[in-house]
């Protein structure tokens, strides 16, 4: 791929180097605002194709895989080494560094919402603005704050990942999209059929068991929230909890079902995107 310039004034960005190997860094447009998109649990970089074929002219998107996506895992992988968020958010960090991403606008969807979002709290100047799709600083009920899941809830869902991985995608896959959208059910379920059942688990275990609450008030970058209106894995209560938890953050809601949007309903994610880039 080689190095790409002319995104930022003085920037060049190096795609060839060891960390964009590793996370199968791809480019698409050549504007002068740079937009890097990270993925959710069991999909891959590809999940956005249908969002960032239809950014501004002046964008230029960089998609890479987060660590354990797809069945060709890079050498020394270890999914113990992701036992939380925040190795997720180092990675990036890392991977940003070598690129050369001095500033851009960041867009995460689920998990990588919050991986965006610990990454911008550690180093605020690389990120110009948050957008955070359908995403969640804790899935566990905790007193009064309602995340989507009890613990027996959370521990029956592990569990059948554990004992039979393929019957646990078949039910939740058409849960976790929504009816009426089977394309995205079948790339939905194509994606954790791709993942090591063992890589899977142990992420599904670092998101569900997560809770970054506390951190959220550290979160000084422009933020925006964009959020189904229905969605069985991230309830509209943490949509409002996350907007009033973030200063300043801007929360929009697009009606669409479900927990991948971008999957199930790609024109009123790239609407909203659009909508808050150009704002």
């Amino acid at each position: 791929m080689g190095d790409v310039g002319g995104f930022e004034s003085g920037i060049v960005w190096r795609l060839d180097g060891p960390l964009a190997r590793r996370h199968r860094v791809h480019v698409f447009g050549s504007g002068r605002r740079p937009v890097v998109f990270g993925h959710g649990l069991g999909t891959d970089q590809g999940a956005w194709a249908k969002v960032v074929h239809d950014l501004p002219a002046d964008v230029t998107a960089l998609l890479f895989d987060l660590p354990g996506a797809g069945p060709l895992l890079p050498e020394g992988f270890d999914p113990d080494d992701y036992r939380t968020i925040a190795a997720f958010a180092d990675d990036m960090l890392d991977l940003l560094e070598e690129v050369g991403v001095t500033g851009c606008t960041y867009v995460g969807h689920s998990v990588a919402g919050m991986v965006g979002a610990l990454a911008a709290i550690e180093a605020p100047a690389r990120f110009a603005r948050l957008v955070l799709l359908n995403a969640s600083p804790r899935y566990l009920n905790d007193a009064d704050y309602l995340g989507g899941f009890e613990r027996v809830d959370v521990d029956g869902i592990l569990g059948t990942m554990a004992a039979n991985y393929q019957a646990w995608v078949a039910g939740f896959a058409p849960a976790a999209v929504g009816a009426g959208a089977p394309r995205a059910v079948d790339e939905f379920s194509a994606g954790l059929l791709a993942m090591r059942p063992d890589v899977t688990l142990r992420i599904a275990r670092t998101i569900f068991e997560s809770d970054v609450r506390a951190l959220l008030p550290m979160l000084r970058v422009p933020t925006a929230l964009i959020h189904s209106r229905e969605d069985i894995a991230v309830p509209a209560t943490v949509g409002r909890y996350l907007h009033e938890h973030i200063a300043g953050s801007e929360l929009f809601w697009i009606d669409a079902v479900g927990h991948l949007p971008h999957l199930s309903a790609p024109g009123a994610v790239g609407t909203a995107l659009r909508g808050i880039l150009n704002g």
